[in-house]
């Protein structure tokens, strides 16, 4: 069985549209999600998982933010002050 979070190949390097849609719903997170530092691609994660506030953080299965392409363990560790 593979990973669920390795990717065959990521689109973001090679597509400018993608890389200007995500840095556009990324600006649109909440204040508190932004303050907490985390990497571009756990921002991303956070966009592809619908997350917007931290009320939509919290109504996800946390295994489900843990298990998502992007979320390692540090990011994870930042977000559960959040939940």
């Amino acid at each position: 069985m593979q990973n669920p979070k390795i990717m065959a190949e990521c689109i973001l390097k090679s597509d400018a549209q993608s890389q200007a849609w995500y840095k556009e719903q990324i600006s649109l997170l909440d204040p508190l999600i932004l303050a907490l530092g985390l990497s571009q691609p756990a921002l991303r994660a956070l966009v592809n998982l619908e997350v917007s506030n931290v009320s939509d953080l919290k109504r996800l299965n946390k295994e489900t933010i843990y298990n998502s392409h992007g979320i390692g363990p540090k990011a994870y560790r930042k977000l559960e002050t959040l939940f």
